[in-house]
């Protein structure tokens, strides 16, 4: 699946088949653990989950990328001074000292360098301010790539995680209010690769290291047009490997898809499971919402031997 999308040309991506191998591998179901409040509970009753930006999530590498500013600085550079020479130095600079300045570490000081000692010649005790001006602009650069680039690709997505299992006790820790929650199951097995829902769920990938976007913005940087738009979805599926617990799939909306956080409609749910220490007083409102859509509901137990825990039906679904 990685393979399919990891081009950093649009029209060399196989989204396709990406789609077509998830779908291949995914879940039987998916689960989504709540506080019991009102949100939630209007969020089950109408088919929503929350979708926002992945800053808000509680893990702050959360769709994090890495990138190279000092490459992505270097490759701008060389396009601006080759472009310059091309149009304001023409047949002034020989080829063979374009290709030296092109090839240096910095061409726009090395530029800087020949127009200083060679065309305008500014006297030796000049040049030192001059240089310095131009390094410290130059360092400014590299430097907003490295601080703007990763934060623009993280507000440009909208996500909601989901897990792979509902007995997980840290999920239920976690994310449902110490097991005084519930859990929503959807059902990923009965649905078309062509839902909306199923298109744009994606595995979450563990890895000891972040996403490498330098790539991508290289790619943009020479073809705009041509570079892969959808790495940033890609890049939102690398999380560290201590996470690895949740068993996570991401619904994934595409860059700048949706400007704001917002409810997103997901299929009707197929069972909601009571955490273990949920009120009895508590349990009225979801059942009658249960009911009313068609969902089973299931009480969570510990299991008597284990640190397991269990389920059992206490709300049969009604067609």
């Amino acid at each position: 699946m990685v393979e399919c999308l990891a081009s950093e040309e649009i029209e060399s991506v196989r989204a396709e088949n990406a789609i077509a191998i998830k779908y291949l591998n995914r879940p039987k179901s998916v689960f989504k653990y709540r506080r019991n409040d009102e949100k939630s509970r209007y969020n089950l009753e109408n088919d929503f989950v929350w979708v926002c930006s992945p800053t808000a999530y509680n893990d702050p590498y959360d769709s994090s990328i890495s990138i190279s500013p000092g490459t992505l600085t270097k490759t701008v550079i060389q396009d601006g001074v080759r472009e310059f020479i091309a149009k304001e130095l023409g047949s002034e600079v020989e080829a063979h000292k374009v290709e030296q300045i092109l090839n240096a570490p910095n061409a726009a000081l090395a530029l800087q360098e020949l127009i200083m000692t060679e065309m305008d010649q500014v006297p030796p005790e000049g040049r030192a301010s001059f240089r310095e001006s131009l390094a410290a602009q130059l360092k400014a650069w590299e430097d907003a790539f490295g601080r703007l680039l990763p934060a623009s690709h993280k507000n440009s997505l909208k996500v909601c995680s989901f897990s792979g299992t509902q007995y997980s006790i840290i999920m239920w820790s976690h994310y449902a209010y110490q097991h005084q929650g519930f859990c929503i199951e959807y059902d990923t097995e009965s649905l078309p690769s062509e839902n909306l829902f199923m298109r744009m769920l994606y595995p979450v990938i563990y890895s000891e290291k972040l996403f490498d976007g330098t790539k991508y913005y290289l790619a943009a940087i020479r073809n705009q047009s041509k570079f892969n738009i959808l790495f940033p979805a890609l890049a939102a599926l690398h999380k560290s490997p201590e996470w690895s617990y949740e068993k996570e799939w991401c619904l994934i909306i595409p860059a700048n898809l949706v400007k704001e956080a917002l409810p997103w409609r997901v299929p009707t749910p197929k069972r909601v499971y009571f955490g273990k220490r949920m009120p009895d007083g508590e349990k009225g409102q979801i059942i009658k919402i249960c009911k009313k859509k068609g969902i089973e509901v299931h009480q969570m137990h510990l299991a008597d031997d284990s640190f397991c825990l269990g389920s059992e039906l206490v709300v049969a679904a009604e067609p």
